[in-house]
């Protein structure tokens, strides 16, 4: 019974090794070529605490985020298109120059549930805000072709 649980741990091991670094192949090749860089927080957060790297993809009416350090097969955060909002943009402080480029932007945005800082470069700001301005109101009644017609 010994010989079994000897050869069987050593097995387990790497079968859970090869698993998870089969996670991490997926992933690191399914989103390189995805989205747009980001360096992202929730707050509330104190000083240069909480910032995570990642990717961000808009994704119709969502935006995904995956952080570079995990090994889910889907996105970490969801932000809804709809609930989110855009409170202000700023600059990188001279803290957090020492980790990231002073040529981002921060970007503080949230949803009814969550609050979050987005660092990324200028032109994926300025396609976030768009993509953002250029929601569909929330009010607007949707009717189906039938019915026009």
């Amino acid at each position: 019974m010994q010989d079994i649980m000897g050869s069987f741990l050593p097995v387990c091991v790497l079968l859970a090794l090869v698993f998870v670094a089969g996670l991490a192949a997926w992933r690191f090749f399914t989103l390189r070529s995805k989205g747009n860089a980001v360096i992202a927080r929730r707050l509330p957060a104190k000083g240069t605490h909480g910032w995570r790297h990642g990717r961000i993809v808009c994704d119709g009416q969502q935006l995904n985020m995956y952080k570079l350090r995990s090994l889910s097969p889907s996105a970490d955060v969801i932000l809804e298109r709809q609930e989110l909002t855009l409170h202000r943009q700023r600059s990188v402080t001279d803290a957090e120059g020492s980790f990231m480029s002073s040529s981002l932007q921060v970007l503080e945005v949230s949803t009814p549930d969550d609050h979050f800082e987005l660092s990324v470069d200028n032109a994926t700001a300025m396609a976030l805000c768009s993509w953002l301005e250029s929601a569909p109101d929330s009010r607007q009644e949707r009717y189906k072709p039938q019915r026009l017609r």
